[in-house]
């Protein structure tokens, strides 16, 4: 995995009461990025821009994590054929 250095300055208050740990951080960054995505992909379906397959393909998630995340927003997504088949055999 490659990384990369990205300086952020934050208000202290966002992190007071949490550990003052590198762990800590790359957790919340994470969990923000994954939040982010997700939040993106959902708007990128409802704008009709692709399938769940093309949209989790270009902001980097599952298609069954995009899935799942649109039918928590009450968005039943429309299937081809070929998602069809791989849900049936999972």
């Amino acid at each position: 995995m490659m990384e990369q250095t990205i300086t952020v300055t934050i208000p202290r208050e966002w992190i007071t009461g949490l550990p003052e740990e590198e762990l800590t951080y790359k957790q919340i960054f994470r969990l923000g990025i994954r939040q982010y995505k997700i939040k993106r992909a959902v708007q990128l379906y409802r704008d009709d821009v692709g399938s769940p397959g093309y949209i989790s393909e270009q902001i980097g998630l599952p298609k069954q994590d995009l899935i799942r995340e649109l039918r928590l927003c009450g968005i039943e997504p429309d299937f081809s054929e070929e998602t069809v088949q791989e849900e049936l055999a999972e």
